[in-house]
């Protein structure tokens, strides 16, 4: 199944440099985002020039989440390197489970409503691949669980791959 995934992977990035194709509005980004301390699978939209929604299903790390996001782009700028600065705010749903932690004679496990603000730096070498961005983001959370509060200071990376809508 990895060897299967691994191939598929390679094949879309490699086909991606063959076809010239300028990436325009609306887009979609499709890969990873991982704020500490959880991550998982990514869909981004880039709307317009300065806004963009984002959809995070998390599940590596202590919490699964699932969460949206508004994203404010500001101006890109830059040569060689492209960086583009933003804000965000979140919103969704996180969830702990105690078990999985190995702790078998405790079963607990609870769901909450979370949300979340923060900004990042998005950055791109186009020499390499336009259509592959990365980026860097610290944020503050906030998920009320019954026995716990969970505020956090939270540092992430993404990695998107864009196609044209």
């Amino acid at each position: 199944m990895i060897k299967k995934t691994f191939l598929l992977v390679v094949f879309v990035f490699s086909s991606s440099f063959l076809l010239a194709q300028d990436l325009s509005y609306p887009r979609l980004g499709v890969g990873f985002q991982a704020n500490f301390p959880a991550g998982g699978l990514s869909v981004k939209a880039d709307l317009t020039e300065q806004h963009s929604a984002q959809a995070v299903i998390g599940f590596f790390g202590p919490f699964s989440s699932y969460y949206g996001r508004y994203i404010y782009n500001f101006s890109e700028s830059g040569e060689n390197l492209l960086l583009k600065p933003y804000v965000y705010a979140q919103a969704g749903i996180w969830k702990y489970d105690i078990e999985s932690y190995g702790l078998s004679f405790i079963e607990d496990s609870e769901s909450s409503f979370g949300y979340g603000v923060g900004g990042g730096l998005e950055f791109t070498y186009p020499q390499l691949s336009d259509k592959l961005k990365s980026s860097i983001e610290i944020g503050y959370s906030r998920v009320d669980f019954l026995n716990y509060n969970f505020n956090s200071i939270s540092f992430g990376v993404g990695l998107h791959y864009y196609f044209n809508l």
